[in-house]
């Protein structure tokens, strides 16, 4: 059997059976401990830590700063995913309301706010906001919006601010009072999903200033009335209106929007151009997280680009950082999940869970194994085990028949998938996938019936694989 990742690598053992006269035999080859790394060291880089499967599309993530919870917006159900970071499930789902389209947590952490389109009937009352209690996760009230709530801001306490988007009265931004539930009325017309800086004092999105001309607009909403007090006429063209990804770091100090990082408190401090647009920055924008790519902005100053630390594991812009745990949560739309990307040595161990047990974080970690129970750092890592307990794991990792045409492997990890493969020769026919399947905490079976029944002699390894 191999324990490897994607770089690959890993220990092995591999078992065969062979057909004669319509019997197998059963042939263990031992091989041994065996590291196999075919890239080039790189230093800390960026890789998934966490996959969490959730089975249906979401357009909007947000991480709970205080809990280790994640929600996020199906649009297609009209429901709330209350993501369990503890368990890597979803714990709940709750409709708050039709065609939910964005979220925001308030100044107190201890409310989530959704912007419901509504029925699409045309006619207020159908327009809402509704409000979640976190500690129960539960809906506790809506607010009857007078206009359509297509994205919606937590501002200071008892304030929110939402406005109608693209296509209804003209993207009217309100403020509104969540004491009351009084709204306030129009302070402009934004049409963008809208950021805010952690003191709740300066409002970003892109807003008309003439006609149906978009800027840039920086509002001052630390007391009222609000006000305008930044803006610049970007993007050019079209006219105004060609992004919707405005994104601040958790220092508040850096704004991304469209290609460009701006300095937050002035529009016209432009620190430089990404080859792509940006989705989500990290604390001090030093890291920036594109579609395709996790950008390093430091190298600005240096020769006036960012410089690509590495690809995202696949394309996105559904994602939010949190600043708190050094994390990015991205949706992954090829398999519908939600995956934890995170500061990693070259071959994917997150610095965090080399943190956790007193480990170094550089490259050369991977190999060692201080625990001397004969698996690396790495291997512990994809294992799921203890890198610093000998009596971790309790159960080896290996393959073992079962009675008729089954291979088991015991003790799985609930936080990794386990890819069978197959190759007929070990010398000369590459190894090819067979069947992945979740680990349950327990034991996982794989079939090879169909094997048996095609082949005289087949060999067999298993993969643990974050995702």
């Amino acid at each position: 059997m191999l324990i490897e990742n994607s770089t690959p690598l890993t220990t092995r053992r591999s078992l065969a059976r062979t057909r004669d006269r319509c019997k197998w035999r059963v042939f263990l080859v031992v091989s041994g401990l065996l590291l196999i790394v075919n890239v080039a060291a790189r230093g800390a880089s960026w890789a998934v830590s966490r996959n969490i499967p959730l089975g249906v599309s979401v357009t909007r993530v947000a991480a709970d700063p205080h809990r280790p919870w994640v929600y996020a917006i199906d649009r297609q159900d009209s429901n709330i995913l209350f993501i369990n970071l503890t368990t890597g499930t979803v714990g709940k789902t709750l409709y708050v309301g039709q065609d939910p389209s964005d979220c925001d947590i308030d100044s107190s952490g201890n409310f989530l706010y959704v912007a419901n389109k509504g029925s699409g009937t045309g006619l207020p009352g159908s327009w809402r906001i509704g409000v979640i209690a976190l500690s129960n996760q539960t809906l506790v009230t809506s607010y009857i919006t007078s206009v359509v709530a297509e994205h919606v801001t937590a501002g200071r306490a008892g304030i929110l601010y939402y406005n109608a988007g693209y296509l209804w009265n003209s993207g009217d931004a309100h403020a509104l009072d969540t004491t009351t539930g009084t709204d306030w009325g129009t302070f402009a017309i934004v049409k963008t999903r809208m950021v805010i800086l952690s003191n709740k004092s300066r409002l970003f999105g892109q807003y008309t200033y003439t006609g149906n001309l978009g800027a840039m607009g920086d509002f001052d909403v630390s007391t009222n009335p609000i006000t305008l007090v930044d803006s610049i006429e970007y993007s050019i063209y079209p006219y105004g209106w060609d992004y919707d990804n405005y994104s601040l770091s958790g220092n508040d100090q850096y704004l991304a929007y469209g290609q460009i990082l701006f300095n937050s408190t002035n529009f016209m401090d432009q620190i430089g151009l990404f080859q792509e647009q940006v989705y989500a920055l990290n604390y001090d924008a030093s890291i920036a997280f594109g579609q395709t790519g996790i950008w390093d902005t430091t190298t600005f100053p240096i020769h006036g680009d960012a410089t690509m630390i590495t690809n995202m594991p696949f394309a996105s812009t559904i994602m939010t950082f949190d600043s708190g745990t050094n994390v990015l949560y991205a949706f992954n739309s090829t398999n519908n999940s939600l995956c934890v990307i995170e500061p990693s040595t070259s071959n994917g161990i997150p610095l965090r869970w080399l943190q956790q047990h007193g480990l170094g974080t550089n490259d050369s970690v991977e190999t060692q194994d201080p625990d001397h129970d004969g698996y690396t750092n790495l291997q512990e890592w994809l294992l799921g085990s203890d890198p610093t307990n000998s009596a971790s794991p309790a159960t080896a990792f290996q393959l073992q028949w079962l009675a008729g045409s089954h291979l088991a492997v015991q003790a799985t990890s609930p936080a990794r998938w386990y890819e069978l493969q197959r190759t007929y020769d070990l010398v000369s026919s590459p190894w090819q996938p067979v069947s992945v399947l979740e680990g349950t905490g327990s034991n996982l079976v794989f079939d090879v019936t169909t094997d048996m029944s095609q082949q005289k002699k087949a060999f067999y390894r298993l993969r643990p694989k974050v995702y």
